[in-house]
């Protein structure tokens, strides 16, 4: 009956240290965010776009409107004062496309924590980064980004 207790005890303080160090993987104050969408094509050379204004929102709808195919077109979100839009391009793995976990801001990175994701949209064998359009709720400043997954 002890040895069972022990174990139990064992069993119990293990899951105390997992759950502890899980915890400590986020970095500064978390972000909430909206994904947007995910584009399979270029919109920027850089590996990151901060949308600062309704004229660079503008000027990346309108690449995103020459580059789909078809009659319909994506509105064109409205850039506000407590709205932060960003266009990432994550490195990818062994998918297609990526999935955004959390983002968390400590002081002038932005650490953003993906997931690997096979997007049915996307052609399985396409090893092209895709360029994500995320909106970060609140007035968001930061010089770097880190993706990690």
């Amino acid at each position: 009956m002890r040895s069972l207790l022990y174990f139990f005890l064992l069993i119990l303080l293990n899951c105390q240290s997992q759950v502890a160090g899980s915890k400590t993987m986020s970095v500064g104050k978390e972000i909430p965010f909206e994904d947007k969408y995910h584009y399979p094509f270029t919109l920027t050379p850089k590996d990151f776009l901060i949308i600062s204004s309704q004229e660079i929102m503008d000027e990346v709808f309108d690449l995103i409107h020459q580059r789909n195919v078809g009659n319909r077109f994506s509105p064109i979100p409205a850039v506000s004062e407590n709205e932060t839009y960003i266009i990432i391009r994550p490195k990818l793995k062994n998918s297609n496309d990526v999935s955004i976990d959390s983002i968390s801001l400590d002081s002038d990175t932005l650490y953003i924590k993906i997931s690997e994701f096979d997007n049915p949209d996307f052609k399985k064998a396409s090893r092209v980064s895709p360029d994500i359009l995320l909106k970060l709720t609140g007035n968001v400043n930061f010089k770097k980004i880190i993706t990690t997954y």
